[in-house]
């Protein structure tokens, strides 16, 4: 069975590994470290499953971000 895939969208890389190392062993795990990446990974040919999304980031916020999606 294929795991879950959940994009962690965040401007602060320790978050980004933090939260990859907590979410890594049970689900597949993407980052983006801005909106417009995290953009391009969510409308991929495989979106992800759930975005954890920062909401105060510079040059685009989440609030932006999910306004987008």
């Amino acid at each position: 069975m294929e795991r879950a895939t959940i994009l962690v969208v965040d401007d602060t890389p320790d978050n980004l590994l933090l939260m990859s190392g907590l979410l890594k062993e049970d689900y597949q795990v993407k980052v983006a470290n801005g909106g417009e990446r995290a953009l391009r990974i969510a409308h991929s040919e495989k979106p992800p499953d759930l975005i954890l999304l920062d909401v105060m980031m510079p040059e685009m916020d989440g609030y932006e971000v999910c306004r987008r999606l």
